[in-house]
This record gives structure tokens, sequence and C-alpha cells, in this order.
């Protein structure tokens, strides 16, 4: 069953929200870093101050694969960091960065007669994820961090809105996924929002035959038609979950990466049944009374049923 795996909470590197997650009874955390970059001892006194323990760190939110710019020295200064103050191997938790659909329009405008453009395009953005990953694994595994490649959503929070139309052009299925983990031996987070959202939407893509969203026909063709069946085709490889709830559509800070509704307790009992017990869990929603509440109660009628 599900609450038989460790369980954690996802959280900034905030001192409230650290003694938040203490106060709804958990010890251990998947931290995500800030942006900017602190000494070690300010790390180190922080984790110290908020007694709890990082299982999982998240790379911050600006320091992305995929882009064509790369900086090594940023990553290792984080690895140095993360080194200092952990005692044991500990994971960190990687993702591809966000392009702007107008970048994508640029590409394809470039090739006009080219009808794999698209392709194309998705192609070069994983191969430079492939290349940033081997470069970060070999440093990573000499400071004992181990890299995990976490699933990505269709687009940036709030995709629909005036300005904010950037998307990730790939790591949205199991597919690339796997051949990434193929050629780098790094291992996944699966985040089960974002699969959630990949899932259903393509799924309605192939049904509707639509273009919609940046994504390929072979990308429609081979989605997994829900975030459980796509759990279970990289499963081999999943070494970390982050746990939430999204609405099909999902892409705000209301509709994804929130707690299951009472609707949904049946997708989780049958992800319960499925997920290797032996792979942590942390719960990935705001740390706010009702979300936590409502996730804690969900988590705890999955244990009485």
């Amino acid at each position: 069953m599900l609450l038989s795996n460790s369980l954690a909470i996802n959280t900034e590197l905030d001192l409230s929200g650290l003694r938040r997650s203490i106060q709804f009874g958990f010890n251990q955390m998947m931290l995500q870093l800030p942006n900017e970059i602190c000494t070690t001892q300010e790390f180190q006194s922080l984790l110290e101050l908020a007694r709890i323990k990082p299982i999982a760190y998240r790379a911050p939110k600006n320091l992305t694969l995929g882009d064509t710019e790369f900086s090594l020295s940023e990553w290792l200064e984080w690895f140095n960091i993360i080194h200092a103050a952990t005692s044991s191997p500990t994971f960190l938790i990687v993702h591809g960065t966000k392009v702007a659909l107008g970048t994508i329009f640029e590409y394809l405008d470039a090739r006009p007669t080219d009808f794999y453009a698209l392709q194309d395009y998705k192609t070069e953005y994983v191969q430079r994820i492939i290349d940033q990953l081997t470069q970060l694994k070999k440093h990573a595994d000499q400071h004992q961090i181990e890299i995990l490649l976490e699933n990505a959503p269709m687009g940036d929070e709030g995709y629909f809105e005036p300005g904010h139309s950037e998307l990730y052009p790939a790591l949205r299925t199991p597919n690339h996924l796997l051949k990434i983990v193929e050629q780098t031996g790094v291992k996944l987070s699966f985040d089960t929002a974002n699969a959630r959202i990949t899932s259903h939407l393509l799924t309605y893509m192939h049904r509707s035959r639509s273009m919609f969203a940046g994504a390929t026909e072979k990308e429609i063709l081979y989605a997994s038609p829900n975030w459980i069946e796509f759990y279970e085709k990289i499963q081999p490889h999943v070494a970390f979950i982050q746990l939430s709830y999204a609405m099909s559509w999902g892409d705000t800070n209301e509709t994804t990466h929130i707690s299951f509704p009472t609707s949904a307790y049946g997708e989780l009992l049958t992800f319960a049944e499925t997920v290797n017990p032996e792979t942590p869990i942390s719960i990935a929603i705001p740390q706010s009374e009702p979300h936590l509440r409502n996730m804690m109660d969900a988590l705890h009628a999955l244990k009485r049923g």
C-alpha cells in the first residue's frame, strides 16, 4: 500500500515552511533550492534550525536543462553546497527548460518545407539534455549526488494567459524520458500531477486530431492514456515520486499540484497498488492548512481502505 513508502513533503528553503512541515508530522523533505546561490554555512544553518531531513533536493527553477546556454560552474556550486550539508548520498531532481512558443514558430518558419521540423526541434532539445546530463552526472557522482530527471508538464503556469505562452518541448511522455535514461544512466523523479496533465491532454489531442500545444503526431499517437500507465512505462527507472493531483487541463497554481479530491480516490488507490513500496514519495502540494489537511485525509482514507 502507498503509506508503506517513506513519506516526505516538498518545501521551499524557508524557515516558516520548514517548521510547518514538522507541525504536520513530517521529518523528511524534498527541498526546492532557491534561485539565488547561498553560502554553505547559511545553507547548513537553516537546515539545522529547521530540524527536518532533506532526502532530495530540486534544482533551482532558473537552473534548467535543454537550453543552448549551459553553465556547468553554477551546477558545481550547488553540488559543493549539497555535498557539504549532506552526510550521505542524496537525490538532486533536475528539470527541462521552458521554451517560448514564438521560438518554436521561428524554427518552423525557417524550414517551411520540412514536414518533420517540429520533431527535429524536439530531437535537438532532447540531445542537449542528454549531453548536459552526461556532464553533470560525472561531477554529481563525485559528490555522492544521484541525479533524477523530472517529467515535465505541458507548459508554463498560466499557459493560456497573455504573455505566458511557454511550453516544454519534451519530457512530457515516457518515450523521451526512457531515451534519456538509456543514454545517460540517470533515473527519474515522477511528478504525478505533471503526468496527469500531459496524459489527459495528449489523449484528447489524439481523439480530436488536434496539433495543439506543440505536440507532434508521434507524441500524440503514443501518449499514455492516463498518469498511472505513464508511471507503469517508466517504473523501473523511477527513484523518487512527487505526489499530487492536477485537473486534466490544469497548469495554474489553483489546478495543478493540489490535493486529491474525493472523486479521484480511485486513481490514488490504483496507483497505490502499482507503486514500488521501496520508492520514497514526497507530497508535492502548497503548504497551506487546507491543502495539507485534505491531502493527509486522502492518504488516511487510502490506508483505511
